[in-house]
Parts: C-alpha cells; sequence; structure tokens
C-alpha cells in the first residue's frame, strides 16, 4: 500500500494550504472506533470541509472534535484511488471493508466439475473446489443472457438435482429437445458425457476458440465432401458460438486464464502507472517511466522489458480475489473510465508491444 502523509496542525486552516488541491484518499484517525476513510478530486477542499468547526444547527459532517490525525495519499486516475481505498479500507476496517465500499462481487458461470455428472450454474462466490470459473460479467442479467445461450452449444445437464440414472426416470424437456445427453435415462455412458463437458471446459478456457476451429473444419469438410446440408449445419452452429460469444463481458475470461495490465496516467511525472492482474488478483502497482523528453513506444518496450521478467505475481485469497474482480470490473464498466485494460492469457509472456502502445496512448491522454 501506498505511503500516506500526515498533516502538521491540520486544525489551523492556513496550514491546509499544504495540502495539494489534487485527487487522492484521505484518512482521518478518530478518537474512537475506526478511522474515517474516503476518497477525493480535490484533497485540500475536503480536508477543510472535514476539519472545519461545526455550523450550529446546520446538518454537515464535521469532525473536528473527534478527530486525532489526518493524512493524505495522492493518486493520479480514478482508478488508483478506488484500489487504494479499498487497501486502506481492508487494513483499518477489516469486518465492513466491502459494506462500507459498495463492493459487490460480479457473477461468473462456474462449470461444477466435481460431480459424477458436471453441470453448470451462476454464482458470485469463488471456491476452492474442483470447479472452472468464467467471468466477471458486468451485470447478473449479462451473466445469465450469455449462460443460457453457452449452454445450447452443448448437450450438458440443466437439471440441479443429484442423479441416479436409470432408464425409468421421467427425463425433461432438454433431452426431448435433443440439448442433453441424457444421462438420468442412461442415454449415454460416463464417458460420453465427460468428453462433452470437456468440450465445453475446453471452450470457456480458450475464450471458444476451440469450438470455433471444430465448426470451421467441420464445415470445410462437409463442403469439400459435397454434404452441403452437413456444411449448412456447421455454418449455422459457427454462426451460434460467434452470437454467444457477442455476449461475454468485457473482462469475461476463464479465472485461471485472466491475466492482464491496467495502465492509468500517473501522479508522478513523465511516468505510466501500471496494475498488473494475474488470475484474477490485482497486484502491486509500479511505473513505468519513459525515460526521454517525449514518450516513445521503443522507450516503453525496454522500460516493460526490464520490469517484467522480475515481477513475482501472486495470488490473493478467494475473497480478495471478489473485491479485486469487483474493482476492476466497476472501473471497466463505467461511463468515466480513463486509461486501458490489456489483457493475455500467458502471464508469463505478457505482449510488450501491446502494451507499450497502449502505454503511448495513456501518456498521449495524460498529456
Amino acid at each position: 500500500m501506498k505511503e500516506f502523509q500526515q498533516v502538521t496542525n491540520w486544525r489551523d486552516p492556513d496550514a491546509l494550504v499544504a495540502v495539494p488541491a489534487a485527487s487522492g484518499v484521505l484518512r482521518i484517525e478518530l478518537v474512537s472506533g475506526p478511522p474515517y476513510i474516503g476518497k477525493t478530486a480535490d484533497l485540500r477542499r475536503r480536508m477543510r470541509r472535514l476539519v472545519r468547526p461545526p455550523a450550529g444547527a446546520l446538518n454537515r459532517l464535521s469532525l473536528r472534535e473527534i478527530a486525532t490525525d489526518a493524512y493524505y495519499c495522492r493518486t493520479g486516475s480514478r482508478f488508483e484511488s478506488d484500489l487504494l481505498l479499498y487497501q486502506t479500507a481492508s487494513a483499518f476496517r477489516p469486518g465492513d471493508c466491502r459494506n462500507y465500499l459498495k463492493l459487490r462481487p460480479p457473477s461468473f458461470v462456474k462449470v461444477l466439475l466435481r460431480n459424477r455428472f458436471p453441470r453448470t450454474c451462476l454464482t458470485q462466490r469463488l471456491t476452492r473446489s474442483r470447479a472452472l470459473f468464467f467471468g466477471p460479467f458486468p451485470t447478473r442479467h449479462a451473466a445469465e443472457q450469455f449462460h443460457s445461450a453457452f449452454l445450447d452449444l452443448f448437450r450438458v445437464r440443466r437439471c440441479t438435482e443429484n442423479l441416479d440414472p436409470s432408464p425409468s426416470h421421467p427425463g425433461c424437456i432438454w433431452g426431448e429437445m435433443d440439448l442433453c445427453l441424457r444421462p438420468c435415462q442412461e442415454a449415454c455412458d460416463d464417458n460420453r458425457y465427460s468428453a462433452e463437458v470437456e468440450r465445453l471446459a475446453r471452450f470457456l478456457r480458450t475464450d471458444g476458440n476451440s469450438l470455433l476451429e471444430e465448426t470451421e473444419s467441420a464445415r470445410d469438410r462437409a463442403s469439400a465432401a459435397m454434404e452441403f446440408e452437413m456444411a449448412a449445419q456447421q455454418h449455422r452452429i459457427l454462426s451460434k458460438a460467434k452470437d454467444v460469444l457477442r455476449l461475454r463481458g468485457g473482462l469475461s475470461r476463464e479465472l485461471g486464464e485472466l491475466n492482464g495490465m491496467v495502465l492509468q496516467a500517473s501522479v508522478e511525472q513523465s511516468c505510466v502507472e501500471l496494475t498488473p492482474l494475474y488470475r484474477g488478483s490485482l497486484q502491486t502497482s509500479v511505473r513505468l517511466p519513459w525515460g526521454a523528453p517525449e514518450p516513445s513506444a521503443a522507450a516503453f518496450a525496454a522500460g516493460l522489458r526490464g520490469i517484467l521478467p522480475a515481477a513475482a505475481w501472486s495470488e490473493a485469497t478467494l475473497a480478495e480475489r471478489e473485491d479485486h474482480l469487483a474493482l476492476l470490473q466497476r472501473w471497466h464498466g463505467s461511463s468515466f473510465r480513463r486509461g486501458e485494460f490489456v489483457p493475455f492469457p500467458d502471464a508469463a509472456a505478457p505482449p510488450i508491444r501491446k502494451l507499450a502502445n497502449a502505454a503511448m496512448r495513456v501518456a498521449a491522454d495524460a498529456a
């Protein structure tokens, strides 16, 4: 967490001139209980409002009589402010950090792999059980839309009961529509069902590319063999798969492949703030200087090659990862978003050129 600066003699209005009129996070220690923590676009103005003397019957917040110390930390962007606010609240208000910041965990599509006949569901909780998570989605409704359309591409079950397969099982409408392999009625063996689940999991892990490649190859083979009805059927599946992929969120990936880099304007001149994302966990931010009078893609690329190989990325706890993804989704889906997010599947081989070009755009926007 970034270091906070203490405000000396904060009860004196003239002393608050030393507080910068810039964006940041402030922390005011109180006589009892957890401190007041907040973010603002103008630290000096917010500090003055919080420590001014109470004004009679006016209903306004004043901490002057119960405050003991005041601290602040400048930030260069809204995302940096949100992240620092979360880190500070986690440290000083660990019991109610999520409620204090009004953080709502995002939605995921979960594949329950522990079951004999795996199925999918929607969830807002990450677990350590044997499962696959795909997300995050911007809203619950967006996750429901993707989940419903995505299941039409595979013949896995949609029921939630613990199956006891039997030929006398009544089945369901999905089986009647041939959208399920009907393991409940023993219409397929375990190996056949497991193979279909593996196709589904591979679709999520590869961001849909596995099914697109498989379907394109099948369509081309059928067309070459002049089996035009089969080719048309595969083309319809291909079109449907592309429609499904358009429903996923801008951040949606299989959690194990959810790596990337948030690039923001830095509070320090001639720098870009980098916040890596590793398997859904936000890492410690670093500053990337461009080391020249004017920024250039070559300078950024050289800086990235020096920073990224030495990065020791780690996974946060499940609860922290939920919060990190909630913060990232809140920023990424906002109308006021500034900066860039560059995703990449392999954390060991980040796309240097793409990141350097994104850094150039952030530097130009901050100029």
